[in-house]
């Protein structure tokens, strides 16, 4: 859902793969799969840039999904994990 706001100041949110065009005569409208029109503050150039933000965060959402879990620093597969070392300083008597 990306962020948008009316031109009477109320924000609200749209699902950007419902808009189907977007139409710009002084106000920007902007019309939905299903005939909906809203009238909103931004420009389309604002909109696009919305929209491609949000689209490249859920992409970088589901690539990091995919790629699993970050490594553990210092595993190499096939060895086992040792324990950290302690600093001198930190290690009691």
């Amino acid at each position: 859902m990306i962020a948008v706001t009316c031109r009477n100041g109320e924000h609200f949110t749209l699902d950007p793969d419902a808009i189907e065009r977007v139409e710009s005569g002084g106000d920007t409208t902007v019309i939905l799969d299903d005939g909906t029109k809203f009238v909103i503050g931004q420009s389309i150039d604002e909109l696009v840039l919305i929209v491609r933000d949000h689209r490249t965060a859920a992409m970088a959402a589901r690539r990091r999904r995919l790629d699993g879990p970050l490594p553990i620093p210092g595993f190499v597969p096939g060895r086992p994990l040792r324990p950290a070392r302690i600093p001198a300083e930190l290690v009691k008597d």
